[in-house]
C-alpha cells in the first residue's frame, strides 16, 4: 500500500510526497506489487497516476536497456509453445531418426563382420528391438494371445476331442523321447521318475480340495518344464544358447567390479562377501531399475505371462506373476499386480505366493553365479521353475471359486507417471533397492552361519558324550533328506552331501547353500586337474578328499557332475524358512485386507515352492546326461 501523511507545512499530494521524500529505489517486484494492490483496492485517480509513474519508468527502462532480453523472451516463448503443441510429432521424428541411424549402423556391422559372438549378440538384440517396435505399433495384431484364443473357439465336444488328443499325443511323444533318447543312453536316469510321481502323489494327498483339481495346467506345466530341460540339457543348440546367456551374465558381473574398485580400492574383492558380492547385487539392481524405466522388463513380463496363461489355461494375474519371478523377486512381482489383489481368488493368491517361493530374482541369480554355481543350469532352473510352481500350486490349492472378471482382466503394468522421470533416478532407485537386499542377505548370512556353527558345536558335544564322532547339522540333514535326494536322481554315494546342501538352504538361505555348493564344484575341478596332470592318487578322509601327491585337503569333498546339476536345480528357489517372514511382510503390506487369507495360505505355499524346486531337480536328473 502507498501511505501518505500530512506534512508540517501542509498536506502534500501523493506525487509531491513521493518525490519530496526520496526513498531507496524499489525493485521491479515491489513496484508490480504496489500496482496490483492499488488497482484491487479501488484507490483514487491520483494514487493510480502516481503508481503509473513507476510503472512507466520501469517500462521505459526495459525498452531502453532490455530490448534484446524481450526479444529472446518472446523467442523462447514461441519455441516452447511450438514444442508443447507438436510434442508428438517431434518425439516421433526423434525416434524415427534414432532408429534410422541405428539400422544403418546395424547393416554396416553385419556387412563388416558376421559369425563371431559379438555379431550374434547384435543380431539377437536387434531382433528383439524389432519385435518390441512391432508390438507397440500393432498391439492388436501381434503378441495377442486373446485373439488367437478367440480364433480357436470350437464346440464343447470338438474342444474335448482336441484337448484329450493333445494329451495323448504329448504323453506318447514324451515317453518315446525319454525311452529312446534318455533311458537308452543312461538307464539310471529312470530313478528321477520316482521323484516326479512321488511329488505329484504327495501334493494330491495334501491338496485342500482334491476333487476340484484341474489337471490341464498341471499336465502342461510339467510338459513345458520337461521341454525346456530337454532343450537345455539334451540338445547342443539349447545348451549353447543358455551357455551364451550365462556368459553374458558373467560378463555383466565384471562391470560391477569397476565401480567397486573405484569406491573401495583394487583389493576390495579380498575383503569378504559383503563387499565383493554386494557390488554385484547393487549393479544388477541398478540395471533392473533402468530396464523397468524403459519399459523393457514390463514388456517381457506381460507378453511372457500372457503366453503362459494361453498355454496353461491359468488366470492372467498368476501367469504374469509366475513369469515375472524369473526376473524379479517376490516383492517386485507382487507390485506388478497390486490393483488385482482385492479380487483375487484364494487359489490365485496361493499361486502368487508359491511362485514367489519357487524362484529367485535376476540379481540374486547373478550373486549365486558368482559363488560358482553353473550359470547355464542356474538360468535354466530360473526359467523352468515358473510352470512348475503353477502346476504344483494348482494341485495343492485348486480353484474352487468363480474368478469372474479377474480371469479376463488384461494386465497392465504401472503407468509412466508412476515411474521415475529420469534415467538417473531409475538407476539410483534400483541400486537402493538392491542395497536393502544386500544388507538383508548379508545380515541373514552372518546370523545363520554363526547359528549353524553354534548348532554344530552343540551337536558335536552331545555326540562326543555318546561316543559318536562327527555329529553335525549337515550330517543330520543328509540322512533326513536322503530319500528325497535319491528320488530326484542323485547317485547313492552323493545323496547325503546333496541332502545337507538342501538342508542348509532350507534353514538358512539359498546364498549359504550355493556358497558351499560352489566350493564343492571347485573341488571337483581341482581334483580332475590333479588327476589329469599328475595321475596321482587320492582318498576320502571323512567328508573331505585328500590329494596324496600334493598334500592338499579338499574340504567338503566332491560331487559327481550329475549330482551337481540336480543340486543346482533343486536349490534354485527363495523357499527358506526365514523367507516366510519376508513373504508375510510383503503380501500383507501390499494388500492389508487379504491378511487373513495370506496367513492361512503361506505355509502351504512355502511347501509348494520347495516341492516345485524338487520337481525341477527331478526333471533335470531325468534329462541330464553326464559326460
Amino acid at each position: 500500500m502507498v501511505e501518505t501523511k500530512d506534512g508540517q507545512n501542509g498536506d502534500l499530494l501523493p506525487s509531491e510526497h513521493l518525490f519530496a521524500n526520496p526513498k531507496p529505489a524499489r525493485s521491479v517486484d515491489e513496484i508490480q506489487e504496489i500496482t496490483i494492490v492499488v488497482e484491487k483496492g479501488g484507490k483514487d485517480d491520483a494514487d493510480g497516476e502516481d503508481i503509473n509513474i513507476y510503472k512507466d519508468k520501469h517500462t521505459n527502462n526495459d525498452k531502453a536497456t532490455g530490448g534484446w532480453a524481450g526479444y529472446v523472451d518472446r523467442l523462447e516463448e514461441t519455441v516452447r509453445t511450438c514444442l508443447t503443441t507438436h510434442t508428438q510429432i517431434f518425439t516421433s521424428l526423434t525416434k524415427g531418426l534414432a532408429l534410422l541411424l541405428y539400422f544403418i549402423y546395424f547393416i554396416y556391422c553385419m556387412n563388416y563382420r558376421f559369425g563371431d559372438g559379438g555379431s550374434i549378440t547384435l543380431l539377437v538384440g536387434t531382433a528383439f528391438l524389432v519385435l518390441v517396435i512391432l508390438c507397440k505399433l500393432f498391439p492388436d495384431r501381434l503378441c495377442c494371445f486373446e485373439r488367437i484364443s478367440s480364433l480357436l473357439t470350437f464346440s464343447p465336444r470338438r474342444r474335448r476331442v482336441i484337448r484329450y488328443g493333445l494329451y495323448v499325443a504329448s504323453f506318447l511323444a514324451l515317453i518315446t523321447y525319454v525311452g529312446l533318447k534318455v533311458l537308452a543312453r543312461n538307464p539310471k536316469n529312470a530313478q528321477s521318475l520316482l521323484g516326479l510321481f512321488g511329488i505329484v502323489l504327495m501334493c494330491f494327498l495334501l491338496s485342500k480340495k482334491p476333487s476340484k483339481i484341474n489337471w490341464h495346467p498341471v499336465f502342461w506345466g510339467f510338459v513345458i518344464q520337461f521341454l525346456f530341460a530337454a532343450i537345455t540339457l539334451q540338445t547342443e543348440t539349447g545348451h549353447d544358447i543358455f551357455r551364451w546367456l550365462g556368459d553374458m551374465v558373467q560378463d555383466l558381473m565384471e562391470y560391477s567390479f569397476i565401480g567397486g574398485t573405484f569406491v573401495l580400492g583394487k583389493n576390495f574383492r579380498r575383503m569378504g562377501i559383503a563387499l565383493s558380492y554386494g557390488s554385484i547385487m547393487i549393479f544388477f539392481g541398478s540395471l533392473m531399475g533402468l530396464l523397468t524405466h524403459w519399459g523393457i522388463l514390463q514388456f517381457i513380463v506381460v507378453k511372457g505371462g500372457r503366453a503362459l496363461s494361453f498355454i496353461l489355461g491359468t488366470g492372467p494375474v498368476e501367469s504374469v506373476v509366475a513369469f515375472a519371478n524369473i526376473f524379479v523377486g517376490m516383492s517386485q512381482s507382487a507390485l506388478l499386480v497390486r490393483p488385482y489383489f482385492p479380487t483375487m481368488s484364494k487359489s490365485e493368491l496361493g499361486a502368487l505366493i508359491t511362485c514367489g517361493f519357487a524362484s529367485v530374482s535376476g540379481d540374486m541369480v547373478a550373486l549365486l553365479i558368482s559363488f560358482g554355481a553353473p550359470a547355464n543350469h542356474l538360468l535354466t532352473a530360473a526359467v523352468i521353475s515358473a510352470p512348475a510352481a503353477l502346476a504344483i500350486s494348482k494341485i495343492l490349492m485348486p480353484e474352487t471359486e468363480e474368478m469372474g472378471s479377474i480371469a479376463k482382466a488384461s494386465i497392465v503394468t504401472e503407468e509412466a507417471s508412476e515411474k521415475f522421470q529420469t534415467i538417473l533416478g531409475a538407476a539410483a532407485d534400483g541400486a537402493l533397492v538392491a542395497m536393502r537386499i544386500v544388507v538383508n542377505a548379508m545380515t541373514n548370512m552372518l546370523a545363520f552361519v554363526s547359528l549353524l556353527g553354534l548348532i554344530d558345536a552343540i551337536l558335536l558335544w552331545f555326540g562326543d558324550r555318546a561316543g559318536v564322532q562327527g555329529l553335525t547339522f549337515d550330517l543330520i540333514c543328509g540322512y533326513v533328506l536322503f530319500p528325497l535326494t535319491f528320488a530326484m536322481g542323485v547317485p547313492y554315494e552323493d545323496c547325503s552331501t546333496v541332502g545337507s546342501l538342501i538342508g542348509i538352504k532350507l534353514f538358512a538361505t539359498p546364498v549359504v547353500g550355493y556358497a558351499k555348493l560352489g566350493k564343492i564344484i571347485n573341488n571337483r575341478m581341482i581334483l580332475e586337474d590333479y588327476v589329469r596332470s599328475t595321475n596321482g592318487t587320492w582318498h576320502w578322509e571323512g567328508s573331505d578328499v585328500f590329494l596324496d601327491d600334493s598334500n592338499t585337503t579338499l574340504v567338503n569333498g566332491v560331487l559327481s557332475e550329475h549330482a551337481e546339476v540336480i543340486a543346482t536345480y533343486a536349490m534354485c528357489s527363495f523357499s527358506a524358512f526365514p523367507a516366510i517372514g519376508i513373504a508375510l511382510g510383503v503380501m500383507t503390506s501390499v494388500c492389508p485386507v487379504r491378511r487373513n487369507d495370506v496367513m492361512k495360505l503361506v505355509g502351504l505355499a512355502f511347501f509348494g515352492g520347495n516341492v516345485a524346486s524338487f520337481a525341477t531337480g527331478a526333471v533335470a536328473g531325468l534329462t541330464h546326461i553326464s559326460k
